[in-house]
């Protein structure tokens, strides 16, 4: 399986590069900086970090991010951060995408405020990441990571390229939730599952739901330099009235 890059953004208020480096290795339990790594003192792994200085419009950018789950408080915390930290790491599968959460984790012991993942536009607040390091059930991780975008005509998920999987779009007549629920489900199934996917194949998540239509394609959404780019491509649901292959109900948590 080849391998894609996830980046995540952790602000702070550190006051230099050397109290950053010092937080880390006092309070991160477990991890350590040393030029542009940070290391993992228990499995050795190391992982790619960039500091970048006070940024005027990050704090709009978690907004925008949050899915309106930050408060007022911690979003004027991240309007007065001075530094942060990105991390960079090539992924995989599941387990690189939950290492990745112990990262983040670390960070926010060491004086980071929240965590955005920006390959996918999602942010979590230092409560929400932390409960997240002690649960690593699929759904929740898929959850936490995979954002939903689009409108009442064109829902497509971003994010899946973490675990080595296309991600899904659709134009279907559904309303927006009943379209979400689809993506949300047929990218669990796809995560948990693995089935060997082909062109005109069906699924359903229901007796009563519409039949989708499988179409895999490139992922024309994005150039192929941007962070939500997904090499592994697309797999477009078009409404079919026909047996279902694939029938399968995974409820998001």
């Amino acid at each position: 399986m080849e391998n894609t890059q996830l980046v995540i953004g952790v602000p702070g208020t550190w006051k230099n590069r050397t109290e950053i480096i010092q937080a880390i290795a006092s309070k991160s339990e477990g991890f350590l900086m040393a030029g542009n790594i940070i290391l993992d003192s228990q499995t050795n792994k190391e992982y790619q970090v960039e500091v970048y200085d006070y940024d005027s419009t990050l704090s709009d950018a978690f907004s925008n991010a949050c899915r309106e789950s930050l408060s007022k408080d911690v979003l004027t915390k991240i309007n007065n951060h001075t530094h942060t930290l990105y991390v960079i790491t090539d992924v995989r599968h599941i387990e690189d995408v939950i290492n990745v959460v112990g990262v983040g984790a670390g960070l926010l012991k060491a004086g980071g405020i929240a965590v955005k993942i920006e390959n996918s536009g999602v942010a979590h607040s230092k409560e929400v990441w932390l409960e997240l390091q002690n649960n690593h059930e699929y759904s929740l991780i898929y959850s936490h990571f995979v954002n939903i975008v689009g409108d009442k005509n064109l829902l497509y998920s971003c994010g899946m390229q973490f675990f080595g999987l296309p991600d899904v779009i659709t134009r279907s007549s559904l309303a927006t939730k009943d379209a979400a629920d689809l993506i949300d489900n047929f990218n669990l199934y796809n995560l948990v599952e693995r089935p060997s996917i082909k062109n005109g194949e069906t699924f359903s998540i229901g007796k009563s739901t519409p039949i989708m239509k499988i179409q895999l394609s490139n992922d024309k959404r994005y150039d192929k330099d941007n962070l939500f780019y997904n090499k592994f491509g697309l797999i477009e649901l078009r409404e079919k009235k026909e047996k279902s292959k694939f029938w399968k109900i995974l409820n998001r948590k």
